[in-house]
């Protein structure tokens, strides 16, 4: 039951209420803002816990990253550089600096000559060097276009890009051995140049809620199991049907018996209620385990609907004849 806690000096977020039940690869879709003096707060601890009820929540592992590192480093590692440059939208810049900005930034750290733009506003001089947005891929008609420009100046230059890093959780217990891998990042902003961008809206997606409605009207040529006492070979054929992860819900049409030549006759509607994830086109069951458990367990499972035909029968087990 993974939750998150994280130290800063002598701040702590411990967000136990937000603990992910019953499973070892959960999905957190949090976002954590801190504020910090650097270089006297400069490392970030990030921790893993196990919720429990009833007794102490036990320590996973946990990570730590050296902010002033970051903020410092040559290669522009406090917020990662995206493939484009957008005002607007989910994917909105968030780097207090515009490209232009930051690439002038560069210029002067390698001692470079400031960029210039050319009078047509399409191309770029940098390092003695021409840029044009046509051998970026870009569209020139775009709006922005020299920030677009300077984006794809910088993406050439060795910074770090935009990426969600992945860091190995260690134990204090076992230092050396891994307890898992926590998927993140981290942005550092100095508040002398303001406010930065929106951050990321990371939250899982919730599913969507689906009525699948099954209308089962004949059968025909079923498999003939039983003889008549007159000898002659008949089937009591009834349909049951059930979406997988949905199996108490298992439903079934009433009986039609006597069929002598496979054909059987319903018009019996089965109703599914369940719940899909249009994004990763996967149905969310939430369930528990067992009778003892405190909380559901999530499972994403393809959508699929399964329906079979049997042969009934009074004494003895029904009989399945195919799905």
């Amino acid at each position: 039951d993974p939750y998150i806690k994280i130290s800063l000096s002598k701040k702590v977020i411990e967000d136990r209420d937000h603990y992910v039940p019953n499973t070892l690869n959960p999905i957190f879709g949090r976002m954590y803002e801190l504020s910090c003096f650097l270089p006297q707060e400069k490392d970030l601890k990030i921790s893993v816990y196990d919720y429990d009820t009833l007794t102490r929540d036990e320590k996973v592992g946990e990570t730590i990253i050296d902010l002033e590192n970051r903020f410092l480093s040559r290669y522009g590692s406090h917020c990662g550089i995206p493939q484009q440059y957008w005002i607007s939208g989910v994917n909105t810049w968030r780097d207090q600096l515009k490209p232009t900005q930051l690439l002038q930034n560069v210029a002067r750290f390698k001692g470079y000559a400031p960029p210039v733009l050319s009078e047509n506003g399409r191309k770029i001089n940098y390092g003695g060097q021409d840029y044009t947005l046509e051998e970026a891929g870009e569209l020139v008609h775009l709006f922005h276009i020299e920030e677009r420009l300077a984006l794809h100046i910088l993406r050439t230059q060795g910074l770090v890009p935009e990426h969600v890093e992945t860091r190995t959780l260690y134990s204090t217990f076992q230092p050396n051995i891994s307890q898992g891998k926590l998927q993140m990042w981290v942005d550092v902003f100095p508040k002398s140049l303001g406010p930065p961008g929106p951050p990321f809206n990371i939250t899982p997606r919730k599913a969507k809620k689906y009525i699948l409605r099954v209308i089962i009207w004949n059968t025909k040529d079923v498999l003939l199991d039983e003889k008549s006492i007159t000898g002659e070979e008949m089937s009591d054929i009834y349909v049951k049907g059930w979406m997988p992860g949905n199996e108490e819900n298992k439903q079934k049409t009433d009986v039609h018996y006597r069929s002598l030549d496979g054909e059987g006759n319903f018009n019996w509607r089965f109703v599914f209620p369940f719940d899909y994830l249009p994004a990763e086109q996967l149905c969310l069951v939430s369930k528990k385990e067992h009778f003892w458990s405190l909380d559901k367990t999530e499972f994403r499972i393809p959508p699929k609907l399964i329906i079979q035909i049997w042969d009934n029968d009074k004494f003895s087990l029904d009989d399945y004849l195919g799905k």
